[in-house]
C-alpha cells in the first residue's frame, strides 16, 4: 500500500499521475492474495472486494456489484470467448459513435433486448385493472400546443385517412378523473413523425388534451401507419443477426397526467397493424391493442366534429378506449409490497 510520498515520488510515479495527485490523492490497498479461476477467491471476489472497500456511495456499490456478479456469471456459463468479447466490445463502441441526438444507439439496443420495458415495469407497477404503460420513444417533443377536447391536431395536408378518438380517463373506481391531461403524439399515415420532416416548421398530429370535467376526452386526427425503428446502425444488425425485423407496430403514443394519480405514458395499437407480435421494442400489449370501427356516413362525421373539407378519403376511423390510472400511494403500495417479495 502506497503512502501520499510515495504517489508523488518521481522515481516511482510519472508526471501524469504526480498531476492528478495536485487534485486528489487516491486511496491505495495492499495487494493481500490472488485471485484465480476455479478457487475460492476468484476476479469476481476480488473486484467486488475493492469496491466495497472503497465505495462511499451504498447505491452506487450495489448496482456496480450486482451487475459485475452478473457479467461474471454470463462469461462463465457461455464460455466467452476472446474472439466473442472483442466482436462485443467493437459492437459497443460502434454504437457510441453512431449515436446522434436524434438517434441513440444504446437507447435503441435498450429498447430491443426489453430492458427499457422492464425499468418501466418495475417503477410504474399496474395494480390489476389499470392500463398498461410503455417507454415514450425517441419522438416525443415539448413544444405541442395546448388544446381543448374535440380539438383537431393534424394539419391540412396531412398524409393519411382521417380518424377520431374518443376517451375517458378513470380511477380503479370506474370514476372519471378531474383535470387530466391527455398528451398526445404518432406517426402521419406514412409513418413519419413530423420532427421527421426537414420542412417542418410547427408541431403536427401532437397535442395536449385538456380532459372534460367527467375525464372525457376527444380529438380529431390521421390513423397512424407501421414504420421502422433506425436499423442502419450495430442495433439494426443486432436484430438481423437475430432474425428479427425493425418494424414497429401502428400505434399512437400518449402520457396521462391528472394530480394525485401515477402518470402513464402508454401507447396503443389498432388491431389490423401486422407485428403486433413481433414489435422490436416489446412494447405491444394484448390489452393495448383496440379494435377500430370505419364510419362511412358524412352525418355522424359531423357530429365526430369533422368538416367536409376535412376528412380524407371516403371514411372516418372511430378509435375509442378507456384510460384507467391508479393512484400515487396505490403505486406506492405496490412498490413497497414487490420490494419485500424480493427481499425473502
Amino acid at each position: 500500500m502506497a503512502s501520499e510520498q510515495q504517489m508523488k515520488n518521481p522515481l516511482l510515479v510519472g508526471r501524469a499521475i504526480r498531476a492528478q495527485l495536485e487534485h486528489e490523492v487516491p486511496q491505495d490497498l495492499p495487494l493481500e492474495r490472488d485471485f484465480r479461476e476455479d478457487s475460492d477467491y476468484t476476479i469476481t471476489d476480488h473486484v467486488q472486494a475493492l469496491h466495497k472497500s472503497l465505495c462511499k456511495d451504498e447505491r452506487t456499490l450495489e448496482l456496480i456489484n450486482s451487475l459485475i456478479s452478473h457479467l461474471h456469471a454470463f462469461a462463465r456459463e457461455t464460455q466467452l470467448t476472446h474472439e466473442e468479447w472483442t466482436t462485443a466490445v467493437k459492437f459497443l463502441t460502434r454504437a457510441g459513435k453512431e449515436s446522434t441526438e436524434y438517434k441513440n444507439e444504446f437507447v435503441l439496443l435498450s429498447d430491443c433486448i426489453g430492458l427499457s420495458a422492464l425499468v418501466d415495469e418495475i417503477n410504474h407497477p399496474k395494480p390489476p385493472g389499470a392500463t398498461d404503460g410503455c417507454e415514450p420513444g425517441p419522438f416525443y417533443t415539448e413544444d405541442a400546443p395546448t388544446l381543448p377536447s374535440g380539438s383537431s391536431l393534424a394539419k391540412a395536408n396531412t398524409q393519411g385517412e382521417s380518424m377520431a378518438f374518443v376517451g375517458t380517463v378513470k380511477n380503479l373506481k370506474g370514476e372519471g378523473i378531474k383535470n387530466a391531461t391527455v398528451d398526445v403524439w404518432q406517426a402521419d399515415g406514412d409513418g413519419v413523425y413530423d420532427i421527421q420532416y426537414p420542412d417542418r416548421d410547427e408541431p403536427n398530429d401532437r397535442g395536449k388534451i385538456l380532459a372534460r370535467p367527467d375525464g372525457t376526452f376527444s380529438y380529431r386526427g390521421i390513423l397512424p401507419t407501421a414504420y421502422p425503428i433506425p436499423s442502419d446502425g450495430p442495433t439494426g444488425d443486432f436484430l438481423h443477426a437475430l432474425g428479427r425485423h425493425p418494424h414497429r407496430a401502428s400505434h399512437i403514443h400518449f402520457t396521462v397526467k391528472a394530480p394525485g394519480y401515477d402518470h402513464l405514458t402508454t401507447a396503443l395499437y389498432p388491431s389490423h397493424s401486422p407485428f403486433l407480435g413481433t414489435d422490436p421494442v416489446f412494447a405491444t400489449k394484448k390489452s393495448l391493442i383496440c379494435q377500430l370501427s370505419e364510419e362511412r356516413d358524412p352525418k355522424r362525421w359531423a357530429e365526430l366534429g369533422f368538416k367536409g373539407s376535412e376528412v380524407h378519403g371516403e371514411r372516418v376511423w372511430v378509435w375509442k378506449y378507456d384510460f384507467v390510472l391508479p393512484t400515487v400511494q396505490e403505486v406506492e403500495e405496490l412498490k413497497n409490497a414487490r420490494a419485500k417479495k424480493s427481499k425473502l
